[in-house]
């Protein structure tokens, strides 16, 4: 076996750990707070602002994005570390940095806060998203299934294959010109930001045949009864490579954990064009 074969297994092998929904926080029984702070996307800001608020709140969750007008949007949920800590207070502490613009604060005391500042998700610039649980994912996918038989796995695939289309455009605007079997890199990567699930990649033939494989695969994570395989993914991963490429390819779904298995590993092939029999 050679090392990057060896890397590829350790990296499969990795226990996943999971990241924490950023619309909301709950932990019952504590003084906890939600801070929202428009501040200047300046070199600094960020720093002043947690080492005002590193006294006073426990931060447990928390994120970051500028707004492409010279200022930034920083908010996050975190426990107080004072018994008689008020929103009012913190956002006066917050206030006197010179270089917060603005900045909302919510407190509660049962341990359960929303993020209300922001509406709906970006999962890329210009890309919104939405979350769903994976049960109620796969529930859908099952029913297709069960109503609509295969045509129903059609359906899935031929979804699965339009949106892989629209991931490899924009990937590859993104990326520009680059090397291919890096550019399949990224795209499960992303897969793995999503949750869809932690996937690895073996080139079998540089710019023309990979084997990808999925540890948690989000299509299967929940058993479903109707269906035998990850039809969505595998249109998306054909489509999306095929995109990226400006060839095209097939994609074969070799192990699923709907038959069994304990991961999901998929073939992606180019398809060779056909040379016609020339005729004297």
């Amino acid at each position: 076996m050679n090392q990057s074969s060896s890397a590829g297994e350790k990296k499969a092998e990795r226990t996943t750990i999971r990241q924490l929904p950023l619309g909301f926080y709950f932990d019952a029984g504590i003084r906890s707070f939600h801070i929202v702070a428009r501040i200047k996307n300046v070199p600094g800001a960020l720093y002043d602002l947690l080492g005002r608020l590193q006294a006073n709140v426990d931060f447990v969750n928390s994120t970051s994005h500028s707004l492409g007008d010279g200022s930034a949007i920083w908010s996050g949920f975190g426990k107080s570390l004072l018994d008689d800590e008020s929103e009012g207070r913190l956002k006066e502490l917050i206030e006197w940095s010179p270089f917060v613009l603005e900045c909302e604060v919510k407190g509660s005391d049962h341990g359960l806060l929303i993020d209300t500042f922001h509406s709906g998700l970006e999962v890329a610039p210009d890309r919104l998203g939405i979350i769903i649980p994976i049960a109620g994912a796969a529930q859908i996918f099952d029913r297709l299934a069960q109503t609509y038989g295969s045509a129903g796995k059609a359906i899935l695939f031929q979804e699965g294959s339009a949106l892989g289309k629209e991931s490899g455009q924009y990937l590859k605007a993104r990326l520009g010109r680059g090397d291919f079997d890096w550019k399949v890199e990224a795209l499960l990567a992303i897969y793995r930001a999503y949750g869809w699930g932690s996937a690895t990649l073996e080139v079998e033939d540089p710019n023309a045949r990979f084997k990808v494989t999925v540890r948690d695969c989000f299509e299967c994570s929940e058993m479903g009864k109707f269906r035998k395989g990850c039809d969505f993914l595998r249109g998306h991963l054909a489509s999306a490579i095929s995109t990226l490429s400006d060839k095209e390819f097939e994609g074969e779904e070799t192990k699923c954990k709907l038959r069994g298995d304990s991961f999901c590993e998929f073939l992606l092939s180019r398809n060779e064009p056909k040379e016609l029999n020339s005729t004297s």
